[in-house]
């Protein structure tokens, strides 16, 4: 249990936030080694076949862990508030025996910390380290100096967060972890999961989503305020972004596996909790679409040039193919609830939209490589250009090659222009041309053949877009 109250405590009443412990080099050096020696056998314990089964490395592997969360938490009740320090305690967290309410308690302090001590929250810069002469810039550089830990904590790419991969191995559902998600997710098996962890659903699961939730918006409130802190002074703030997608990951992974198990999933779109009218305004607007499933369906199949006599033959159809009157049911549900372009909130607002859109044919038309291109078209979408480009040529070193010196990607040095003269200002011609609407309607594409692929598993939605790309192997993982 994370003992908030302690943690935020001032250390004295003289130097509320006590000492820069890194000057005492015998203090930090046991703290920094106390630290290492818990990421070694983490390190360890991942790398080793059938770990989960050597009792020795778990146990050695926890105690390491609950050693550097005794000596973190002693280090800042009584010694200094430092951010790097407060990093190590809420990776930490991860390893204990409740790691989500751990997570989101400990963040929770992260925030508070930034409110009450920025001025003098540690590390602090010495005196003797400082080089400039200005007071502003003395703030700029003491700024820096103070957010610049933070990176070991939230990371500079999805998959180099302290939390990305102990979040991969404690459980979600039960005991199917965010790991198990990702494997089934590579072997196409995902449906095999959701099954199973609908079997394991309990009371359980909702909490741990509440949880997660309130990590993210303890992440979030950290940010901001380190944001505020930062931009009065010409400072960039650190970003949060990847660890908080880490979180938003597991959280979808629970709704793709389990939100038909919800009476109503609890958060909205930023992970917040609904309010409670929200929720009963969609239970309401819900109940009555349900009754009308034959012309929702219709209308649905008529939007893919699929025409029907009926509006009951196009029920059937769907029975047919494999979906139930009762998954019909929902589909109408799904379909009721698409949003129109003007009411999308946001990018990622959008890739829900279009995910809907898949599930409906991918239980409508399992026939149809429809749903999987839609899906095919969400990963795209949260792809870096490196990303896609290298997918799209199947790891081809010679086409990407070829593409980045197109593109001047192979060389990213800038000419120097500085004796290359002074630029000459263009006129430029402030008249409005004037448009060939033949010429533009004749220019319009009029279709768009996408490419067909056998298949592609479903991927969860994610909220943060990544720079790097993430890895979902144990082994890939680096510290």
């Amino acid at each position: 249990m994370v003992d908030i109250e302690s943690l935020l405590a001032p250390i004295s009443d003289e130097a509320a936030t006590g000492t820069y412990l890194k000057l005492d080099r015998s203090a930090y050096r046991s703290l920094r080694n106390s630290y290492n020696t818990a990421q070694s056998s983490f390190r360890q314990l991942i790398e080793t076949p059938d770990a989960s089964s050597d009792e020795t490395l778990l146990d050695t592997n926890d105690s390491n862990w609950a050693q550097l969360r005794q000596d973190t938490f002693d280090a800042l009740t009584k010694s200094t508030k430092d951010i790097e320090l407060l990093g190590w305690y809420i990776a930490s967290q991860l390893f204990t025996t409740k790691p989500y309410q751990a997570l989101a308690d400990s963040t929770k302090v992260l925030t508070e910390l930034i409110e009450r001590y920025w001025s003098t929250l540690h590390p602090t810069l010495p005196e003797n380290k400082v080089k400039s002469s200005d007071e502003q810039g003395v703030a700029k550089e003491l700024a820096e100096f103070r957010i610049k830990p933070l990176l070991q904590l939230v990371g500079e790419s999805n998959d180099s967060t302290a939390l990305f991969m102990p979040l991969q191995l404690i459980s979600l559902i039960d005991e199917i972890t965010y790991g198990d998600y990702l494997r089934a997710e590579r072997s196409g098996e995902l449906s095999a999961l959701k099954e199973t962890a609908q079997s394991q659903f309990s009371s359980e699961v909702e909490e741990t989503v509440m949880l997660l939730s309130q990590s993210y918006q303890h992440f979030s409130e950290a940010e901001a305020a380190i944001a505020k802190e930062c931009q009065a002074i010409g400072v960039t703030p650190t970003s949060f972004r990847f660890v908080k997608a880490n979180i938003a990951n597991s959280i979808n992974a629970i709704r793709f596996l389990t939100e038909e198990k919800f009476a109503n999933w609890p958060l909205d779109d930023e992970f917040l909790p609904r309010k409670e009218e929200t929720v009963e305004e969609a239970s309401t607007e819900v109940a009555p679409e349900a009754t009308v499933t034959e012309p929702a369906v219709e209308i649905a199949a008529t939007s893919n040039n699929t025409r029907s006599a009926e509006p009951a033959a196009t029920t059937s159809n769907a029975t047919a193919n494999g979906a139930s009157p009762s998954l019909n049911q929902a589909l109408v549900t799904n379909t009721a609830a698409f949003t129109s372009v003007g009411h999308l909130a946001s990018r990622d607002h959008a890739f829900q939209e279009l995910r809907k859109i898949a599930e409906y044919f991918k239980a409508t038309e399992p026939h149809s490589p429809i749903s999987f291109l839609l899906e095919r078209a969400i990963r795209w979408g949260y792809m870096s250009l490196p990303e896609l480009l290298q997918e799209m040529t199947g790891g081809n070193s010679n086409v990407m090659e070829h593409i980045n010196q197109l593109t001047g990607m192979d060389n990213l040095d800038k000419v120097d222009l500085a004796d290359k003269g002074e630029a000459l200002s263009p006129t430029v011609n402030m008249s409005s041309p004037v448009i060939n609407q033949a010429e533009v309607a004749q220019s319009s594409p009029s279709s768009v053949t996408l490419p067909t692929e056998e298949s592609v598993p479903t991927q969860p939605i994610k909220t943060e877009e990544s720079s790097s790309k993430s890895s979902d192997n144990l082994s890939d993982f680096e510290w």
